[in-house]
């Protein structure tokens, strides 16, 4: 099938008219020739008749043939060049399939988030599936307010403290698209480096940036700890980075000083990144976990 598609392209590359002009030009190459070597005298002589009728026959044929074969050879050069295109290119479209058979996975398992998953898949397909690379905190706040849209509950991961919200560009807007959608829950965690304990411990002194987090933050249950505690209490919890799961299954990573955004669709029940919150329910449900709320503007000014 494809010999046949071959030669039809290579017979589909010969110009006629460029053989038609090679073939006078071999015949007038060779009348020439024989008029030089018969004399002006003899050449349109009866004698001459034989000489000039091969004289055409052999020149239109010479010309056409070696037209023809230049023509061949070039449609061979090319086909064979356009060949190692089509392989280049067939390579780059079995890949692309096998990400797209993927992504497709995840689109289908996942109809709920079908929008937010384009938008990272559409922005994940030219770099490595599942990570996309040079995303900035103002970017990644904008990937999950287009998860929000469409979700029904929220559990997120903040490795930062509770100042960063306020202070990154585009944390404030993505607060206020979470408290105004309806969902039948919405958990934080912040986990904190052990260095940066002690700016948590100021931030949630401040009863200026306290306020400013939960008037913007709304009904999201907020909890906090040190990554030591994390380490000590629950060992066998992963340590994670910046995440945000939405209905247990769209999970979206992030971080920050890496600038690469991941994202993936998780079993619902037996994910490592769901198991943290399974865990803080339980153990918070009993008041026994190294968990802390963050504390709500009114107990801070009534404990004062």
């Amino acid at each position: 099938m494809s010999t046949s598609g071959e030669g039809k392209t290579l017979i589909q590359s010969v110009d006629p008219r460029r053989l038609a002009g090679s073939a006078i030009v071999g015949t007038l190459t060779l009348e020439a020739i024989l008029l030089f070597s018969a004399g002006a005298t003899n050449a349109f002589t009866a004698r001459q008749v034989p000489s000039h009728v091969l004289a055409v026959i052999v020149g239109t044929l010479g010309g056409w043939i070696f037209e023809l074969f230049r023509q061949l050879l070039t449609a061979t050069s090319n086909s064979l060049n356009e060949l190692g295109r089509l392989n280049a290119s067939l390579g780059a479209l079995t890949e692309r399939i096998d990400y797209q058979e993927t992504a497709l996975g995840m689109l289908t398992s996942c109809p709920r988030h079908n929008d937010a998953l384009s938008k990272l898949i559409r922005s994940s397909m030219s770099d490595n599936f599942r990570n996309i690379p040079y995303v900035g905190p103002a970017a990644y706040l904008g990937y999950l307010r287009s998860a929000i849209e469409h979700s029904d509950g929220y559990e997120g991961i903040q490795r930062n403290t509770l100042r960063w919200y306020k202070d990154e560009r585009g944390a404030t807007a993505y607060l206020m698209e979470l408290k105004s959608k309806r969902m039948k829950f919405k958990t934080r965690l912040f986990v904190i480096d052990d260095d940066q304990a002690e700016q948590m411990e100021s931030d949630l002194a401040d009863e200026e940036l306290l306020a400013y987090y939960w008037e913007h933050t709304g009904d999201v249950a907020s909890y906090w700890i040190t990554v030591s505690d994390y380490r000590r209490n629950y060992p066998s919890l992963i340590i994670p980075r910046d995440f945000a799961l939405y209905d247990k299954t769209l999970l979206i990573t992030y971080d920050e000083g890496k600038q690469i955004l991941g994202f993936d669709v998780l079993d619902p029940g037996h994910s490592p990144q769901g198991q943290i919150f399974r865990t803080l329910y339980e153990l918070t449900r009993h008041e026994d976990a190294a968990f802390r709320r963050v504390p709500s503007l009114p107990e801070r000014r009534l404990s004062a």
